[in-house]
């Protein structure tokens, strides 16, 4: 079977592409190809001409404070009238909007036109964090520029009337790669001995980057349908997350500090307060997602292999 896929060059694209490459041949779109989604011919044409017969759609603007910051220019070009001028704007400013929900729209309607399925991936930021544990059926409230820009992109994929998949992520994490994650960091920074300032009054569920893509293969496999979360099994705070790291790679604790969420993210991006999401529907598919303890051992067990030491 062939997928063709956005963000194949990315945190977790690459590593889905390096695991599954046994099982399925991987087409790629993407800027790194001459590709990018907000040219809306370029990728009509990609995925007409393309033989696969499902599009997986990763290809995301993903930073929280970098959205945030192209939410005043989004709102300007979105009261254009003129759908032309939107298309135009899009194109040229790559801003969150543009690339999250406009270049969303356009592998949707390509994928329409050319009758394949989409496993689109989103995030836990579509929720406020206002609820203990959210499940597939919750309802979204983002409350910021990224949640708000992932959701309408849900919206869209939602709305059409091509068979999909929405595979909602969060805090992904893996042993290697030339662009950092979480965990990495907080490793490089234990290991330095740099003073950390970790929130305590936040709830997330870190995800390894593994799982993710054997998750996906589980989902085209039972070919599923409808959302999906694909997190990690553990509820954790970051401040409790940067001990258990500490602990499991035998460094120092002692400099981690406690911080609380307003006082980390004042003047940036709001976060939401509670992100723990319900796995048991992609669990019953007879895939495992692991905690982050051990996820962190298999993260051990791999840089050590390969000996990674940054």
């Amino acid at each position: 079977m062939k997928i063709l896929g956005t963000g194949l060059f990315g945190l977790i694209g690459s590593r889905v592409r390096e695991l599954l490459s046994d099982k399925y041949s991987f087409g790629d779109i993407s800027i790194q190809n001459g590709i990018d989604i907000t040219d809306k011919k370029r990728v009509f044409d990609e995925i007409k001409n393309s033989d696969a017969s499902i599009v997986l759609h990763l290809a995301a603007k993903t930073s929280v404070d970098g959205c945030e910051k192209d939410k005043k220019k989004d709102i300007k070009i979105l009261r254009y009238k003129d759908i032309k001028r939107q298309e135009e704007e899009w194109f040229k400013e790559k801003t969150a909007w543009a690339v999250n929900v406009y270049g969303t729209k356009n592998v949707v309607d390509a994928c329409i036109q050319s009758r394949k399925k989409l496993i689109y991936t989103s995030t836990d930021f579509v929720f406020d964090g206002s609820k203990n544990l959210y499940s597939e059926e919750d309802k979204p409230n983002p409350i910021n520029w990224y949640g708000r820009t992932k959701y309408e992109g849900e919206e869209i994929v939602k709305k059409s009337s091509t068979p999909w998949i929405i595979a909602r992520i969060a805090y992904p994490y893996r042993a290697n790669f030339i662009r950092q994650d979480f965990v990495r960091i907080l490793i490089e920074k234990l290991r330095k001995k740099e003073h950390l300032q970790m929130v305590t009054d936040h709830v997330m569920s870190p995800t390894f980057v593994d799982d993710i893509a054997y998750a996906l293969d589980g989902l085209i496999k039972n070919n599923s349908t409808g959302i999906f979360h694909v997190v990690g099994s553990e509820f954790i705070t970051p401040y409790d997350a940067a001990c258990k790291i500490a602990k499991s790679f035998g460094l120092e604790e002692n400099s981690i500090a406690k911080i609380t969420r307003a006082e980390y993210f004042r003047n940036r991006a709001p976060r939401p307060f509670h992100l723990a999401l319900k796995n048991d529907k992609i669990q019953s598919l007879g895939v495992k997602m692991r905690g982050l303890e051990e996820g962190l051992e298999e993260v051990k067990i791999q840089r050590s292999k390969f000996k990674i030491t940054s």
